[in-house]
């Protein structure tokens, strides 16, 4: 982020947290404490968690993490899976055809690279499973864990570097394994008349490979093995800090909630993917007792990649670390089903609206997520 966008979020965070606190907590400033018992504390604690396992109204959407604290001894765990697609390119808000973007300089002219980039991704998926469990170390702390598998397959075009930059044919790159793995701590900071406030903080590292090879179609019409472009990396073998702060509001048949959440590199090998910043605000509302549906509004900001493998250096815009990163803007809708025995079934739909991408990248499209939660 740059200094200007870092003041704007900070800024927001800074005026979010004032209203939310003094909106939120106007009735708790005309109640009268109570002497109560350490027993009678934990029971109304466990008579409030009872109640919200089985308020469909009062989950979060799936796409939030670590959106909720568990009471003592609490143990659930969860499966989440993810599916991203992109499609078509754009620079910047404005869409690249095939044409312009082999119009543009290869940043890597070097061992006789074309000039002009002549390799263009046409689509991408990126299915995510995430499997994570949650303990509640006592009613103020809960730690959560989380790791990921992603699988990757993009498919390109390649042109000729010639004058007449003549289609010379398709290829598809695919890699897969485990990328992640993060623990980190949620802790209680507020909860009083259906108003709830917690931090988190935690460390991610990257375990997935970042030197991948892969068959591609060259300019010169040849298939060769190269190290693939950063995005088809499963990992950077960085580690990350991981800071957020989540605000909720229940009433009987609503909840609101936001959540902002920072991801900072704190120790990086040659390369990694950029800082992030990400604003999530969200409603919900109860169709039963044991079915709930959400709206949810996204901001994310990233940074572009840092540093450089100098094996990276295809005629391609994902070989260019500039290319990474960028603001966008997404819409969801999502469902949350309580079955027997308090488990959860969520459904969630993404849809971005507004992307501003740094330098010639696909853009996102649709996001479906479908995920699992278990007590135990």
């Amino acid at each position: 982020m740059n200094k200007t966008t870092s003041n704007q979020v900070f800024l927001f965070l800074f005026i979010t947290l004032f209203f939310s606190v003094s909106i939120y907590s106007n009735d708790m400033e005309h109640q009268h404490d109570m002497p109560m018992s350490e027993m009678e504390h934990h029971d109304m604690n466990e008579s409030s968690m009872n109640h919200e396992m089985h308020n469909a109204a009062h989950l979060v959407p799936i796409g939030i993490m670590g959106g909720e604290v568990h009471m003592k001894g609490h143990f659930m765990m969860s499966i989440k899976q993810m599916r991203m697609r992109m499609e078509g390119n754009s620079n910047d808000d404005k869409s690249l055809s095939d044409s312009e973007i082999i119009n543009l300089p290869n940043p890597y002219t070097m061992m006789n690279m074309p000039s002009k980039l002549s390799v263009v991704p046409q689509e991408m998926e990126m299915n995510m499973t995430m499997i994570g469990g949650m303990y509640g170390v006592s009613d103020r702390q809960t730690l959560m864990f989380m790791g990921m598998y992603i699988e990757k397959d993009m498919n390109l075009l390649t042109y000729s570097p010639m004058m007449s930059r003549t289609l010379l044919g398709s290829f598809s790159s695919k890699t897969q394994g485990l990328s992640s793995v993060s623990i980190s701590s949620l802790l209680k900071i507020k909860e009083n008349d259906g108003f709830k406030m917690h931090a988190q903080i935690g460390i991610e590292k990257s375990v997935g490979d970042n030197d991948d090879y892969g068959e591609v179609l060259t300019p010169m019409n040849m298939k060769k093995e190269i190290m693939l472009p950063y995005s088809m990396q499963i990992g950077d073998q960085s580690t990350s800090l991981l800071l957020a702060l989540t605000l909720l509001k229940n009433n009987e048949d609503w909840s609101y909630g936001n959540q902002l959440k920072i991801k900072n590199n704190i120790n990086k090998k040659n390369w990694n993917y950029g800082d992030s910043f990400t604003i999530n605000g969200w409603i919900s509302k109860a169709l039963s007792e044991s079915l709930s549906a959400s709206f949810r509004l996204s901001y994310s900001d990233q940074d572009p990649i840092k540093g450089r493998d100098t094996k990276i250096m295809a005629p391609v815009q994902t070989a260019n670390p500039e290319n990474y990163g960028g603001t966008i803007y997404e819409a969801s809708l999502g469902l949350n089903k309580i079955l027997k025995q308090g488990n959860i079934l969520g459904l969630e739909i993404t849809i971005p609206f507004k992307q501003k991408l740094n330098g010639p990248q696909m853009e996102r499209d649709t996001t479906i997520s479908l995920s699992f939660k278990k007590s135990l």
